[in-house]
């Protein structure tokens, strides 16, 4: 399923009426959820790698130069049912992040993100941008005001 731009809920569901406003606004969250997956998706995949990576990627640069323990880095995860060992192959693999053992743990990996890693973000970070000016017609009060209201949804 493609998610089309500018179109109102009734008519990319082809619901007309709903049981509540409340189901309605579920209802609204899940397909926007999805329509914003489905962009990062595309705008990953010309970088060769998934949001779940991103993921990871964006969560150790924050940390950065400290490394992490991939308990922390699943615990705040946006997504986390992926197979993190699996995705830190796969990150591992492409030069995008160090892996070792914790001296003071044995029993724990420790996680960092290395130069390589650094740089795919820089150059995501333009991307990232712009889509977030594709938000333009969100001034700053509405945006603030949309994730209040998220953050009051999760409460």
């Amino acid at each position: 399923m493609s998610y089309v731009c500018g179109v109102k809920l009734e008519d990319a569901i082809q619901q007309r009426t709903f049981q509540s406003p409340q189901q309605k606004a579920v209802l609204n969250i899940l397909h926007t959820a999805a329509w914003l997956t489905e962009r990062s998706e595309r705008l990953l995949k010309q970088f060769d790698i998934t949001p779940q990576q991103f993921n990871v990627l964006r969560i150790l640069r924050g940390r950065h130069p400290q490394l992490l323990c991939a308990g922390e880095v699943k615990s705040v995860m946006i997504d986390r049912n992926p197979d993190l060992t699996r995705l830190c192959d796969r990150l591992l693999a492409k030069g995008f992040i160090d892996r070792q053992l914790n001296a003071a743990n044995r029993r724990q990996m420790l996680l960092g993100i290395t130069e390589n890693g650094l740089g795919l973000l820089r150059r995501i970070d333009p991307h990232l941008t712009q889509a977030a000016l594709d938000l333009h017609h969100f001034s700053d009060a509405d945006a603030t005001a949309l994730s209040d209201l998220l953050d009051s949804l999760r409460r």
